[in-house]
């Protein structure tokens, strides 16, 4: 009982920090430990929440990884593992929100925005296509494929039915570099031309091709005349 007194003044210590200066004061380990309050009635989330940074090198990373996986880390549990991955989810969400529910794509820097806001947070590579109508509104959005660090395969005919399937006028194909330049690889060019003779021919437009980085860089094919 007295070491449960003893954790619970911590939290309201740390509850009562966090409300008078705030979260940028607070490092990763101190967040995470404080969001597994939650989820660990009981005891001290401090040393987990240094354990699964460790783990797992990032809270990206961590976010990011499997629920399966985070609950193998000492201390967790499916319970608290589940809750990790349901928060990226909503951050996601609130993301893709704040852009409008059928934003209008109408420039480049716009796309950029709206493909960061798809991209920026997965450590592997991922490619999504976006389905526009005739004004350029966003009207669905698919992960086409999913693969490592440095690659992934996209196929021609997924890409062609899901452009189909919601009568797409225009599409944006966009990926994520995770690990190293926005520069296209000589596959992502293949795969660009190949998509844009495809699509063309069934009266849908590739409108761009966005190749998302880090620290906020990214490749547009458009802008290269691609």
């Amino acid at each position: 009982m007295k070491m449960e007194n003893i954790h619970g003044g911590h939290r309201d210590r740390m509850r009562s920090r966090y409300l008078q200066e705030g979260p940028d004061g607070f490092a990763d380990h101190e967040l995470l430990e404080m969001l597994l309050y939650g989820c660990i009635p009981r005891g001290d989330t401090n040393p987990v929440a240094h354990l699964l940074l460790k783990e797992f090198g990032s809270l990206s990373n961590l976010l990011e990884s499997d629920a399966h996986e985070i609950a193998k880390t000492e201390g967790v549990g499916l319970k608290s593992a589940v809750f990790l991955t349901q928060l990226h989810e909503v951050i996601r969400r609130y993301e893709r929100e704040k852009l409008g529910s059928k934003p209008e794509l109408t420039s480049i820097t716009r796309c950029v925005e709206y493909c960061r806001q798809l991209l920026s947070h997965y450590s592997t590579e991922r490619f999504y296509i976006i389905c526009t109508d005739s004004r350029r509104r966003v009207i669905h959005v698919a992960k086409l494929a999913e693969g490592t660090v440095g690659s992934v395969f996209v196929s021609n005919r997924q890409a062609v039915e899901v452009a189909l399937r919601y009568k797409s006028a225009g599409v944006i194909f966009c990926h994520n570099h995770p690990g190293g330049r926005v520069t296209p690889s000589n596959a992502d060019l293949t795969l660009t031309v190949s998509l844009k003779k495809i699509l063309d021919s069934l009266g849908v437009r590739v409108l761009d091709h966005i190749i998302i980085g880090e620290n906020g860089t990214h490749f547009s094919f458009l802008r290269m005349g691609c």
